[in-house]
Order: structure tokens, then C-alpha cells, then sequence
């Protein structure tokens, strides 16, 4: 699915900048340099980033410390992050973080778990203590009513959206694309909260 949007929004790579946020250990990065992007990796983790250097010496990656995006203003052609915003405490400052980050009309394509209703229905049913454990480190839950809500607020404009690895409607995430239509101010908070 990545690729295909890739293809139609970028027809012809020339080195545009993109994002991998939350990018683990570098698969992704790796997946979108060999696209043609100039890829850079940014996590919380200094672990998974020392992984992501070992594996791929080849890449750039950065620490997000201060609670900003290691990226100037406007500077970023694309931004992927798969399965990243669930476990956010911030959910509108990361999302103003990424907006920060774009250029205008820059394209953000996040994965998330889906949490619809027949899916819930199920959950409480069958899984409840395991699908919310507090133990886990899951600490938003999106249908998509909510994360198309908190994109709209944040100056992104949904394109496409749609569900993978199960069928509807017990779809296991959500892939949605979205355009930043207009620049948000927001003071962001990527980090989790210092009470």
C-alpha cells in the first residue's frame, strides 16, 4: 500500500526528504531510500537507533530529543509512521509536530490499530484484561471516527483510508493518508507526560 501511494504522489523521485517516525530498528527508512528518498529515521529510542545504525551503516537516523523533530520548518516531503501514534500521550502535539515538519501539501501516511465497533464487540467478548492491559504499551485506542477527528484539528486533510490484515470489520489497523492543508501552532509534547 506504501508504495502505491508513494507512486502516485511522487511520480518522479528526486531526492525528496521523508520520514520514517518511530522508525524502530530502519526498515522503513531503508524501504523508502531505496524508493529514491533522501530517508532519515527518527525515534525516542536510543536502543532501537543504535540497532537501526548497525543494520543499515548506510542511513541516516536522529534521536528526537526535546520534544521537537530533529527537521526544520516545512522541510519534509513525506512523513511514514506505522503503528507509532497509539502509543502517544500527546496525540495533538505529535500530530502539530509532524504538520510543523511538512512542507505545504506534504503527505503524512500513519498505520494505528482500528478499534471499530464490531471489532470492540469482539475485544469485550473475548479479550478484554488482554486487549487493554495496562501493562501493554498501547495508551490510545482510534475508530476512525476519533483519528480522522484529531487529523482534521491538526491541519491534515484525509485522502485515503483504509483497513489491512484482517477483513472489515475486524480490520487490524487502519492506513490513512493525509495532506497537510493548512499550518497549525502548537506547542508539542512527543514524549511521554513528566507528572
Amino acid at each position: 500500500m506504501l508504495a502505491e501511494v508513494i507512486r502516485v504522489n511522487f511520480p518522479s523521485l528526486n531526492g525528496e526528504l521523508a520520514v520514517d517516525l518511530g522508525c524502530g530498528t530502519g526498515e522503513f527508512t531503508l524501504f523508502l531510500s531505496d524508493l529514491g528518498f533522501d530517508a532519515v529515521g527518527v525515534d525516542v529510542s536510543q536502543r532501537a537507533l543504535a540497532e537501526a545504525r548497525a543494520r543499515h551503516p548506510q542511513l541516516r537516523f536522529e534521536i528526537i530529543n526535546d520534544e521537537r523533530l530533529p527537521l526544520s520548518d516545512s522541510s519534509v516531503d513525506l512523513i511514514w509512521s506505522s503503528e507509532v501514534i497509539e502509543h502517544v500521550f500527546d496525540v495533538m502535539g505529535w500530530l502539530a509536530e509532524a504538520n510543523r515538519s511538512l512542507k505545504p501539501g506534504g503527505i503524512m501516511v500513519l498505520t494505528t490499530p482500528y478499534h471499530g465497533f464490531f471489532k470492540m464487540l469482539a475485544v469485550l467478548l473475548t479479550s478484554f484484561g488482554q486487549h487493554f492491559d495496562p501493562r501493554g504499551s498501547h495508551i490510545r485506542f482510534f475508530d476512525k471516527k476519533s483519528l480522522l477527528r484529531c487529523l482534521n484539528a491538526a491541519g491534515f486533510q484525509p485522502c485515503t483510508r483504509s483497513g489491512y490484515g484482517r477483513p472489515w470489520p475486524l480490520w487490524k489497523s487502519f492506513f490513512v493518508v493525509s495532506r497537510k492543508v493548512r499550518q497549525v501552532r502548537r506547542s508539542p509534547t512527543l514524549h511521554a507526560s513528566r507528572s
